[in-house]
């Protein structure tokens, strides 16, 4: 600082201790980067669970940060509205949202098909008919959905639609919520009927509570297809603002899912920190019984992009190239 006179000297080392704490702290080698998630404490989160366990995203220099919710459409609208970077979400309802407006960006599919349609046991409902026509045994019942307009009523109305029912009349719908409120009301025979999904069944038998499978729709052969029950789906802003941020964050979510296909306490282990089990031994069979559509999921294809708009309302699939971010579920 030859040349600058002393009272000048003195303010720009004074300057000089003042930002070279934060600079280093700015960008560095140990600073990651956050990433907030809007999920539920179910199997569709079993492939985040994996990558966080395993210090996946860590090696990213990503944090995950998740927050919990019980319901589509409070995660719909919290991806939307930028309180989530990522959330997990199922595509009929995502569809409807875009097609309203909404902004939203795919990652990757999360878990391929895990649903069922069940009714209580005590209606003596025939479970050998063949689908689509077992479903008309509902004309007149109750159905019960975790949130109405959300995912489950979606995919349910199309399955009433094909055995000849109009879902608007031959069935009367009831939001019974998710988790242990869903079963309460269920096993306390308020709802004759209800679109199922594993949690839900695990929670049944752990109360002993029983109830009748009509229709089993897990895996790709089922009346549903190459569905997807969930997807990644980023921040428009998010997305679009951070594209390298966004690919760290599939690498490991990717390497999350490859784990539940090759180790096999991996899918246990996600299920024991998401809550659905403590016990080693109870937890494995959980998995055994409830983990092959998210460690077997239909690939992230156009075709199979399309395919979800059956389950939509207005049955019309987005741009796939405008609304899939590209090279993720390859990252």
């Amino acid at each position: 600082m030859r040349g600058i006179m002393p009272g000048v000297r003195r303010i720009v080392v004074l300057l000089m201790l003042i930002t070279l704490p934060s600079i280093a702290g700015c960008g560095g080698s140990d600073a990651a980067t956050a990433v907030s998630y809007g999920g539920v404490r179910d199997q569709s989160t079993t492939g985040y669970a994996v990558a966080e366990l395993q210090g996946l995203y860590a090696q990213q220099g990503l944090t995950f940060s998740p927050t919990w919710a019980t319901s589509g459409t409070v995660l719909l609208q919290g991806v939307v509205s930028g309180d989530f970077d990522v959330a997990n979400l199922g595509p009929a309802q995502l569809y409807g949202a875009i097609a309203n407006g909404a902004c939203a960006r795919v990652l990757r599919p999360t878990q391929g098909a895990a649903y069922s349609v069940i009714a209580q046991p005590g209606l003596g409902l025939d479970t050998t008919r063949p689908y689509p026509q077992t479903l008309t045994q509902l004309r007149g019942r109750s159905v019960g959905v975790p949130v109405r307009g959300a995912a489950q009523e979606l995919v349910l109305r199309s399955l009433l639609a094909d055995a000849g029912l109009d879902p608007d009349t031959d069935v009367t719908w009831v939001a019974i919520g998710a988790g242990a409120a869903a079963a309460s009301t269920f096993a306390s025979g308020k709802v004759d009927a209800a679109m199922s999904y594993p949690q839900l069944e695990v929670n049944l038998g752990a109360g002993g509570a029983g109830y009748d499978k009509l229709v089993d729709l897990a895996g790709p052969d089922t009346p549903l297809g190459a569905f997807w029950q969930s997807v990644a789906v980023a921040n428009c802003d998010w997305a679009d603002e951070h594209p390298d941020t966004v690919l760290k964050f599939c690498h490991a979510l990717n390497e999350g899912f490859r784990a539940l296909e090759q180790e096999p306490d991996a899918g246990p282990r996600a299920f024991a920190w998401l809550g659905l089990g403590s016990d080693p031994g109870p937890v494995r069979n959980l998995w055994e019984k409830y983990g092959t559509p998210v460690a077997n999921i239909p690939p992230l294809t156009e075709e199979n992009w399309n395919h979800q708009a059956k389950f939509a309302a207005g049955a019309t699939a987005p741009d796939f190239s405008e609304h899939v971010v590209d090279g993720c579920s390859t990252a």
